[in-house]
């Protein structure tokens, strides 16, 4: 039953990108020696900032790469690999160990993200997360970063979901800030800059993730396993110059700021300095995967089969060692 859900989940993605006139993807070395990557991002956050950057910067470009993103919020990322119209999913821990469980034949190749990348915002006038008992809080969709994010928020609470508070799914987190804003919900999972943003709207953060900086996969890149067999240069080139992307970002901060401000659509100065520093300040450049950390996001999924899964069994640090050796 796993096997068929998640080729319906696959079909419908190929459906969708054939209707988008994006269903195939230029072969390696097709446009002049330029190598086209799509890849799916799970929501449009800081975590993204060295992809715009490297973009900008003209640094994938360097390596022949031709870097596409496209956005496909919470769980819907991962069956794009299978459909082909994406080569890379840059998705949360949580989102990728479901699809791999549920039979899908993707790895982890790298964790760009390994931290708590959410707050918790409540109603105005809240102060603790205890004060949820009997209320509704707002993540993406089932299985995805945000939902298990609220496990974690909730933790110190005593609160048992389902029972003590409700958890519904509306989407990204601009749809969770205007829930919010509209009093629909009691209180989002969000990450940064919507962090920022509702806090200078006047809710209140009841639950700081971020600064605990607790092991959490919040932003992984997951591929198919016979797409990088086939692409293995081309998939170590991209790291490579993700590598290069990220160390840009941390050296030219007025390039990142440029593209924090028009992909993030942010203005603030104040919350420019903020984003970055919970953001680039702390990414790696070369993101291998720690078991440790794998271990910690898929414990607080609320899927039984992702719980007991081997942290080993989801990732393959393999390419992300040789693109750091290629850079040495």
């Amino acid at each position: 039953m796993r096997a068929l859900s998640w080729l319906a989940g696959v079909a419908a993605v190929a459906l969708v990108a054939s209707a988008c006139g994006s269903g195939s993807t230029p072969a390696a070395g097709s446009n002049g020696g330029v190598r086209t990557i799509k890849i799916a991002v799970g929501a449009t956050t800081a975590a993204s900032l060295p992809l715009w950057v490297g973009m900008d910067k003209g640094i994938f470009a360097k390596h022949d790469l031709d870097v596409q993103m496209i956005t496909l919020s919470g769980t819907k990322a991962p069956p794009a690999l299978a459909s082909g119209s994406v080569q890379i999913s840059d998705s949360g821990i949580s989102d990728l160990a479901g699809a791999i469980v549920a039979g899908s034949p993707i790895t982890i190749v790298g964790t760009t993200y390994p931290y708590q990348f959410f707050r918790l915002y409540g109603r105005k006038g809240m102060t603790s997360p205890s004060e949820l008992k009997g209320k509704t809080i707002a993540a993406s969709s089932a299985g995805s970063a945000s939902d298990t994010a609220i496990q974690a928020a909730m933790a110190s609470t005593g609160l048992q979901r389902g029972r003590d508070y409700q958890v519904t799914y509306i989407g990204d987190n601009g749809a969770r800030s205007a829930a919010l804003q509209k009093g629909v919900v009691d209180a989002i999972v969000v990450s940064p800059p919507t962090a920022q943003l509702v806090e200078q709207q006047g809710f209140p953060d009841i639950a700081d993730l971020i600064s605990e900086k607790a092991p959490y996969g919040y932003s992984s890149f997951g591929v198919l396993k016979s797409w990088a067999q086939e692409n293995h240069d081309e998939l170590v080139d991209f790291l490579v110059a993700y590598g290069e992307a990220v160390n840009a970002s941390k050296s030219d901060k007025q390039a990142t700021f440029d593209a924090a401000r028009k992909n993030l659509q942010l203005t603030d100065d104040q919350i420019l300095q903020e984003v970055y520093d919970v953001s680039v300040a702390v990414m790696p450049p070369f993101p291998a995967t720690d078991p440790k950390t794998v271990a910690a996001t898929i414990a607080l999924s609320q899927n039984p089969a992702v719980v007991k899964a081997d942290p080993a069994s989801l990732i393959d640090n393999s390419f992300v060692q040789e693109a750091q050796q290629k850079s040495a």
